[in-house]
């Protein structure tokens, strides 16, 4: 029999109570049901804390990773806008400090190149994988062309347009690229292979900008014409010339345009 429960004051209706509460004796179900796979369950749960700890971790330090790649860009940049002098400016002095460090100024052009290329592979190397990173291929581009290295400089030129980045900047590597196969083509002593390098520099500038209506379409057709007109192809020079008048005349070129086209017109002086 089960006990009895007495009313308020000990007197009353006898009431019997629950061996277990209905809930409670839920709980014990699930959990002799769970005691089984109990080790299992430790070690699913036990991934799940080691994944989302990992998430957490590898986040934080891709966000610490890319700031210091972006710290160490930002300084390229700036080593790049350095100005060349003999002498330091007058007023490097009075400037608010630069936490970059920037040296106040290069004695040579090569000697910031050489900086900016210091500062790129650094950055490369040890944040070869980020976007900042691959970005700097421009700045290293600009600089091995500084220094009179064309074919690397036609190399990090083709990286950044394969990589790609913001539409004018790849414009401009296209052109990079066109101008150090323009330079090695003129570098060369051989007119035979001095003409077929032109001829890969007039197809680099062809596809600088090959939308009609694109940013800078202008400065592409100046670039073929002035090939074109070093190839020796005249006739083909002047409708470049004369296409730049006609698609965009209020471009900046038009003066040099124009002259160019007397000049062509002309012929050689004798």
């Amino acid at each position: 029999m089960s006990p009895k429960n007495k009313g308020k004051f000990g007197k009353g209706k006898s009431t019997e109570i629950p061996e277990t509460d209905e809930f409670i004796s839920g709980v014990d179900r699930i959990l002799r049901a769970l005691k089984p796979h109990a080790l299992r369950i430790g070690i699913f749960f036990g991934v799940v804390a080691v994944i989302v700890v990992s998430f957490t971790v590898w986040k934080w330090w891709g966000q610490r990773k890319a700031a210091a790649a972006t710290s160490s860009y930002a300084r390229a940049v700036g080593l790049s806008q350095v100005p060349v002098s003999k002498e330091a400016p007058e007023d490097a002095a009075k400037g608010v400090p630069d936490p970059r460090e920037l040296p106040t100024h290069f004695p040579t052009r090569a000697d910031r190149a050489k900086a900016v290329l210091s500062q790129v592979e650094e950055l490369q190397s040890e944040y070869g994988s980020t976007g900042v990173a691959r970005q700097a291929d421009m700045l290293a581009a600009d600089a091995l062309y500084e220094v009179g290295k064309y074919g690397d400089a036609a190399e990090h030129y083709r990286a950044y347009i394969d990589h790609g980045g913001p539409e004018e900047l790849v414009v401009t590597a296209r052109e990079g690229l066109a101008y150090s196969l323009e330079a090695q083509a003129m570098a060369d002593k051989n007119a035979s292979s001095r003409q077929a390098a032109l001829e890969k520099a007039l197809a680099a500038f062809e596809a600088m900008q090959p939308k009609a209506e694109g940013p800078r379409r202008d400065e592409a057709l100046f670039h073929q014409a002035r090939v074109l007109a070093e190839l020796g192809r005249t006739d083909d020079a002047v409708k470049r010339f004369q296409q730049i008048l006609a698609d965009h005349p209020s471009s900046s070129l038009k003066d040099d345009v124009e002259l160019r086209l007397l000049a062509l017109r002309a012929g050689p002086s004798k």
